[in-house]
């Protein structure tokens, strides 16, 4: 069992003590911490899991008792001084005792191998010397261009990247214009048809209660007259007399008067007329008595209902045509030219072709709480496809991708056509995003760090390049950390990675 002991600096932590368990090549250590170190839990837990890794058994030494009783905790063994962890046999005392000779020297004459080798001169000593200092060198030369090797891990900068797209969507053209923007465009029409509902918002009066009031009737006979109910009374002076009806039967004596209870023959607030207005008897009884008002009659008057308005039937239609016009669109991605070329049918460019049937179950002002609009209607569209699309918003995004980035990716949003769509060519404006990344020559990274410190070549990274968080350099092996620290000389010995998000 190897074991060894090392003092830690004040300026060392965790991390670079568990550095120098990875460097001891020891199977049991003891750190001795410095007076002034003052760790905690979470660095104990770190040697732990750092020795466990390597295979190693970790102890630590410490005057503080506080400290000692912190490792224990963790499961570190602790002791007071490495001298301590030497006496208790936790590892060997690293004293290399003097090695005793137990007989006496051999004899050994200068000249009794000397007749197996033949005697050399002084230049040919010096050429072996030369040639055997020239081998080491090109063995460490060796040594130091093939055995190291680094990975550079880097984070471009990117940034989003969006223009609005003029795009002439041209059923005429037979090919795509990635100058001029025009991409040739297919007419595909369907046949749809629907029923939709809405509930009306037009009032309408119509009349309900009747005026009701009292009739006083005057006899001109000289015998009494029998008044029979129902007999009709009336105003006289509109082209529209108000007509009211006796509710009994009244006798009228000779040369005398009579009141008898009246109502109108119609609903309505016509039925509500001043005092003094009812003058007319209709039928045989007028050839008796005279009838008046005495007083006003009341009571007459209307109801407000639902009523369909032209507002309510254009909504319906309006309702049902964009239900028809995504119904359409959904059997248009069924049709033969769409699934077969792989088009894109461009909602924006939807319209009416032809008006088969529309009807309306009610007509404007009538009395209905609902009005029901069915409509059977042709409607095209112009498909195109998205290959094509995708082209020319490429195009366009590279045309403002900032100089040292290349466009990473690009997709179409989408858009709105400038008019109504129709069977000619339509101008559509398109949505396009992208996303543009740091230009990063790899080889340039490698030849502008080779044989740098990690901390040079960090900071000349940083300088030449646009990358957005500090360069990730990993080097091996671990002596070659420890005891040159430098990148590699040799650029094949380098491999680069660079991530875009």
């Amino acid at each position: 069992m190897l074991g060894r002991i090392i003092e830690l600096a004040p300026a060392d932590d965790a991390a670079s003590a568990a550095d120098r368990i990875e460097w001891a090549q020891a199977d049991r250590l003891v750190l001795v911490l410095p007076a002034a170190c003052k760790w905690n839990e979470v660095e104990f837990e770190r040697l732990l899991r750092a020795g466990r890794h390597l295979g190693v058994e970790v102890a630590v030494a410490t005057r503080q008792t506080a400290m000692r009783r912190t490792a224990h905790e963790v499961g570190l063994p602790s002791f007071a001084s490495a001298d301590e962890a030497v006496r208790r046999r936790w590892i060997p005392n690293p004293a290399v005792e003097a090695l005793q000779r137990h007989g006496p020297p051999r004899r050994f004459r200068p000249s009794s191998l000397r007749q197996f080798f033949a005697r050399r001169s002084v230049l040919h000593l010096v050429f072996g010397g030369v040639v055997a200092l020239a081998a080491l060198a090109v063995v460490v030369a060796a040594a130091l261009v093939f055995v190291p090797t680094a990975t550079i891990s880097l984070s471009a900068s990117s940034q989003p990247v969006q223009s609005i797209v003029a795009v002439t969507i041209d059923p005429t053209a037979s090919e795509v214009n990635i100058e001029k923007r025009i991409v040739p465009a297919q007419r595909i029409d369907v046949v749809v048809e629907g029923r939709v509902g809405v509930d009306t918002t037009g009032k309408r009066e119509l009349p309900k209660f009747r005026a009701s009031g009292k009739v006083r009737f005057f006899n001109d006979l000289n015998t009494a007259y029998r008044v029979p109910a129902n007999t009709v009374v009336r105003t006289s002076g509109s082209s529209q007399p108000a007509r009211f009806a006796t509710l009994q039967d009244v006798e009228v004596p000779p040369g005398g008067r009579v009141e008898a209870d009246i109502e109108a023959v119609e609903e309505g607030p016509q039925g509500n007329v001043a005092a003094n207005t009812i003058n007319q008897v209709e039928g045989v009884a007028s050839l008796a008595v005279r009838a008046v008002n005495p007083v006003e009659t009341q009571g007459g008057g209307n109801t407000v209902v639902s009523a369909v308005t032209q507002a309510d039937i254009e909504r319906a239609k309006q309702q049902l045509r964009e239900q028809l016009f995504a119904q359409a669109v959904e059997q248009m991605k069924t049709q033969p030219e769409i699934t077969d070329g792989g088009l894109y049918v461009v909602p924006a460019t939807l319209f009416i072709a032809e008006v088969q049937d529309e009807t309306a179950d009610r007509f404007v002002t009538e009395q209905a709480d609902a009005v029901n609009v069915s409509t059977r209607i042709q409607v095209a569209a112009l498909a195109v496809s998205p290959t094509d699309m995708n082209t020319i918003a490429r195009n366009a995004l590279e045309a403002k991708t900032p100089q040292g980035f290349s466009l990473l990716s690009a997709r179409v949003i989408q858009g709105d056509a400038a008019e109504e769509g129709g069977s000619r060519s339509v101008t559509y404006f398109m949505s396009a995003r992208g996303l543009a990344g740091a230009e990063i020559d790899e080889n340039a990274v490698k030849k502008l760090i080779a044989g740098k410190t990690r901390a040079e070549a960090q900071s000349l990274l940083l300088q030449e390049f646009a990358i957005n968080s500090t360069p990730r350099l990993t080097l091996q092996p671990s002596w070659w950390v420890q005891y040159v620290g430098r990148m590699p000389w040799i650029t094949l010995r380098m491999n680069t990675t660079v991530r875009r998000e």
